[in-house]
Order: structure tokens, then sequence, then C-alpha cells
């Protein structure tokens, strides 16, 4: 609640006085922060369509992180949310999936954005430079080849970092289907 209070600019308690209880209040919030959610995208494949819808995502839902907490608890959900997810799924079945495989490789990529946004785009912004962006720039290339190599080519741009991330991913969700992306 207090992170709900802090992002409409009001004392925690104060929001009581508007909701008959908090649960409505959080579902409301969330049905709010959901209607952003992409779902109409540009591309002629599915595969481009996933990744731009994903990546359009994960950009959104970095301007309102505080939202993840209240998604984590996993008692929640905003039913705008199914539109995304709708979307999602289809361009998986389009791309040759199953509808049990669809929703596992949908479920894989919103699990990767709720982990990325979560450990990269904390609440509270860090004073840099933070120890693990020290710990991570002082990797061992000898000890650490491979790690230090890709430190080292990750280019800070933190939506070309989440989409070279996705797009892996998608691929392997979907060069098993049989059906060209």
């Amino acid at each position: 609640m207090r992170g709900v209070a802090r992002e409409l600019d009001t004392a925690a308690t104060s929001l009581y006085r508007h909701v008959a209880d908090r649960e409505a209040l959080l579902v409301a919030i969330l049905e709010q922060v959901a209607s952003g959610l992409p779902v109409e995208v540009r591309g002629e494949a599915p595969q481009e369509r996933l990744l731009e819808r994903l990546v359009e995502a994960h950009d959104y839902m970095a301007h309102h992180v505080w939202v993840l907490h209240v998604l984590i608890r996993g008692e929640l959900v905003a039913e705008t949310a199914f539109h995304f997810a709708e979307a999602c799924v289809a361009d998986f079945i389009a791309a040759g999936l199953s509808a049990r495989e669809a929703l596992s490789a949908f479920q894989a990529c919103w699990h990767l954005i709720l982990g990325e946004l979560l450990a990269q785009h904390p609440l509270t912004p860090p004073q840099p430079p933070t120890q693990r962006k020290e710990a991570v720039r002082r990797i061992d290339a000898y000890r650490f080849p491979s790690l230090a190599a890709a430190a080292t080519a990750a280019n800070g741009n933190a939506r070309d970092e989440f989409a070279e991330t996705v797009k892996p991913l998608l691929t392997a969700l979907i060069s098993n289907s049989g059906t060209p992306a």
C-alpha cells in the first residue's frame, strides 16, 4: 500500500477513505496499469510480433515496477491483462505451438520480464556505483573468461539488452514447433 500511496503522492492511510477494501483498491490499480500493456503490434510473423510486444511490455512495466511487488504475491490479477496474454498465446499458436506449449512459452517470457525488471529496476534506485556493478566490472577474465567477455560485450541500453535477452528465448521456444517463425 505504501507503494501505491507513493505513486499517488498521498499517505497510505488516506487510501482507505476512498475504497472499501485493500484488495479492491489493488485490483483497480492493476486493471489501470494492465490497460497499457501492448496488444496490437507491428510484425508480419508471429515471432516478430511476440518480440515487439514483449519488449514494449517490458519498457511499459519498467515505469510501473512497484506493481510487480503486488503481482509476485500471486493473489491478484488484472483481467484487462488477459488481452495481452491472449495476443501472446495466439502468436505462439500461430508459430506452431500447441495451446499448452503456447501457454508455457508465454509464462516463460512473462517470468523473464518480471525477473529482469525486479533485478534491474529497483523501487528505489541505488546510489551509483553499486556493489553489483563494481563486482561485474572487476570480473577476473582468467577465472571467468566467458562471463568477462559477455560482460564486456553488454552495451548498457536496457531496451536493447532486454530485446537481446528475450530474442534467443523466443527462438528456442518456437524452433521445435516445426513451423517457420
